[in-house]
């Protein structure tokens, strides 16, 4: 398959981001998920549907993957998949899952080698229907737990990653007068925390934020080197909310699986991106939800904070 997505004739195009499936026990609570992700797909139509982590869950992980991941494969849609902390937690290893998913029908996502760690970093073209590359939609392997034995909680996007993706948006930047990139994992930044605290936020925050105990620089890393306009996460079940920081969009999705933690009040449901093509400056996002509810005028969420300038 072609790694490249294209505009529609409409010069539209639209991406849904499922994330936290967890489909665990091939249960009641899975058939829901799997039934809400099947009324998602049908009333968006989306031309691309993104997976940001934690699709399965538990020992039978390989056994259910195909049964998680059902209403996305029988759209026909083309789909990407990035690692969460839980998808090998307890079997396999990302290896031989991400050999599966590659496997299966649709599924535009492979593995940079010159990426150097995590399994799944790679980068999708969305072009103009001439041809020419307008976005880049990159899928990063955000790291299971710390591999360093001091440091306590999360894993983290690592150097050789940031390495990765600095050059090749340098390589980009050299051949093209204008693109931009959307970056799409399952861990937050640290910086998902400093956006909440200091700028203006659309959604809500009722989760803490999971992101690594330690800041291994990849949000300075894209400033510096342009042209990325956002982040968007998942593992947060219960926390949807999005902002910008110095430029740089950071979110989350809507949790979609219904076989894990969230809140009696916090419908399950998916994130939304429109582009348009000829326009790589922005992008606008809404959140479509379980019962038909399309939440496209979110809660505003002014700073908790003030910055210190002394």
């Amino acid at each position: 398959m072609e790694k490249k997505l294209y505009f529609r004739s409409d010069g539209g195009f639209k991406l849904m981001q499922l994330t936290d499936i967890h489909f665990t026990d091939d249960n009641e609570l899975d058939h829901r998920t799997t039934a809400l992700m099947r009324e998602l797909i049908c009333a968006e139509s989306p031309d691309f549907i993104m997976t940001t982590g934690d699709t399965v869950y538990g020992e039978r992980n390989l056994d259910y993957l195909e049964k998680a991941l059902a209403p996305v494969l029988e759209s026909g849609i083309p789909w990407g998949f990035v690692f969460g902390n839980h998808d090998v937690e307890f079997a396999s290893n990302r290896e031989e899952l991400f050999s599966r998913v590659t496997a299966l029908p649709g599924c535009m996502s492979c593995h940079d080698p010159a990426s150097g760690d995590g399994v799944g970093n790679c980068a999708l073209e969305l072009c103009a229907r001439d041809g020419t590359p307008e976005w880049l939609i990159v899928g990063m392997d955000s790291g299971g737990y710390s591999p360093i034995a001091d440091v306590p909680g999360y894993g983290w996007v690592t150097r050789r990653q940031i390495d990765w993706y600095t050059a090749m948006i340098a390589d980009y930047a050299r051949r093209l007068e204008r693109f931009s990139s959307m970056v799409f994992m399952h861990m937050a930044l640290p910086e998902h925390a400093e956006v909440w605290n200091y700028e203006i936020c659309y959604g809500t925050k009722r989760d803490g934020i999971g992101a690594p105990p330690v800041n291994s620089g990849f949000f300075t890393a894209m400033l510096e080197a342009g042209h990325t306009k956002g982040v968007f996460v998942g593992h947060d079940h219960v926390n949807d909310y999005w902002g910008r920081l110095y430029g740089i969009a950071l979110g989350y999705g809507r949790a979609t699986g219904f076989n894990t933690y969230g809140a009696q009040d916090y419908p399950r449901g998916c994130r939304l991106f429109t582009f348009q093509e000829g326009d790589t400056e922005g992008f606008q996002t809404y959140e479509r939800l379980e019962h038909g509810i399309v939440v496209d005028d979110p809660w505003i969420q002014h700073p908790r904070q003030k910055r210190d300038e002394g």
